[in-house]
This record gives C-alpha cells, structure tokens and sequence, in this order.
C-alpha cells in the first residue's frame, strides 16, 4: 500500500490474516493450485473497515 505504483493489489488472505493453508498456488505442483475461496462468514464489517481504513491511510482512495 505504501508504494508509488499506481496500483496495490492484496491477496484476500493477507486482510484474513490467513497462513499457508491458504495458499492459491504452490510452485512445481501440477493439481490443486487456484482453488482458495473466500468464505462469505470471512467477509466481516470489520474486515472492510480495516480495508477501508488501509485505502484512506495510504491515500488510495
């Protein structure tokens, strides 16, 4: 969030707090990979308010 790209992009599990147990891909394994999904329980008005905070904070509004 702090750089000088124009863009940010964050993995869900990052905001989740999430370890590798939520890996989306996992180098050199051929089967199992971009299968994560986000939980609709996971999505939290605390979670967006912490986005949205993040967003304000880093002026990436």
């Amino acid at each position: 969030m702090m750089s000088v790209a124009s863009t940010a992009i964050i993995p869900m599990q990052d905001f989740l707090e999430l370890g590798a147990e939520a890996r989306m891909n996992t180098p050199s394994v051929a089967f199992g990979n971009w299968e994560w999904r986000v939980a609709a329980e996971q999505l939290t008005p605390e979670l967006s308010g912490k986005i949205s905070n993040l967003t304000k904070v880093y002026g990436r509004i």
